[in-house]
């Protein structure tokens, strides 16, 4: 397990793949993070940055504050596109990630991360924005199965992965299950992706590990152990979809740790999935 990121962040999260560049977030400093090939670059916004996904234009589209902002890394251009009218001051975004149509799909959390007073909402192609989920605490990863008639996504405190029946026309759940149950492990389930053969790879904050998991039976296949505990959120990147790459954290750490708050990566024998584009 090798360090990618130049520099250790308070709170990175939400690492993705696109083309040839690596992005992350880190949320309180409200910085996004891009390595292409070895050229490294920051931008800065003005409130937490909680996620980022590509846009089919070729900017990097992130929730922030209580919008959605447009980033082209090039021109050092940032402009908001949309922005929550109706915003809850007990809650902050946290994860989120495009569906196959394009649509931004986005959790909230509570602040004092002790209330459900979070949700799940999606911002669709004609920018209506409505609640999907109601009485998350802490809304993270979110993935879908490769035919798109499965969501998957994490309540963390529920130390639980949960599975939906998923309409991508209607953009509509159903059927809400436990996919997997974490409650044996330390720690709690944060960010999260799939692989091409269908099985979820879940980081685990407090827990100093990824595990590798089927959502089909909640079986834990593999594990990764890291050298600091909070890990944060997991993706996969490079020319074959075949590196692990690891956000962590120094945040809530009670003792320094000279490991925490890197970017990790580890060459595996599984392959990632390509990353949504917004269409927004």
């Amino acid at each position: 397990m090798d360090k990618i990121s130049p520099y250790s962040g308070e709170l990175y999260e939400g690492p993705i793949w696109v083309k040839d560049s690596l992005y992350w977030v880190d949320i309180l400093k409200g910085e996004i993070h891009r390595l292409k090939g070895k050229e490294y670059k920051k931008i800065v916004l003005e409130n937490y940055v909680s996620s980022i996904q590509p846009h089919v234009n070729g900017n990097i589209i992130a929730t922030s504050g209580h919008g959605l902002y447009s980033i082209n890394f090039e021109k050092n251009d940032i402009h908001k596109i949309f922005e929550v009218k109706d915003w809850d001051s007990r809650n902050r975004f946290n994860d989120g990630k495009c569906d196959a149509l394009g649509r931004y799909w986005i959790g909230t959390m509570n602040l004092e991360e002790k209330y459900p007073t979070g949700g799940l909402f999606v911002l669709d192609l004609n920018k209506n924005y409505k609640k999907v989920l109601d009485g998350t605490t802490i809304s993270n990863g979110l993935a879908w199965s490769s035919d798109n008639k499965k969501f998957y996504f994490i309540d963390s405190p529920t130390k639980k992965v949960f599975s939906f029946d998923f309409n991508i026309n209607e953009g509509y759940l159903s059927n809400m299950v436990v996919a997997i149950d974490l409650s044996k492990y330390n720690g709690n389930p944060d960010g999260m992706t799939i692989d091409s053969e269908g099985k979820l790879w879940v980081a685990l904050f407090g827990g100093k590990k990824v595990l590798r998991c089927d959502p089909n039976n909640g079986d834990i296949l593999d594990e990764v152990e890291l050298p600091t505990p909070n890990v944060t959120s997991v993706t996969f990147g490079g020319d074959n979809l075949n590196i692990l790459y690891i956000t962590t954290a120094k945040i809530h750490l009670k003792e320094p740790d000279k490991n925490a708050g890197y970017l990790y990566y580890e060459k595996t024998n599984y392959r990632g999935t390509e990353t949504n584009y917004c269409k927004i």
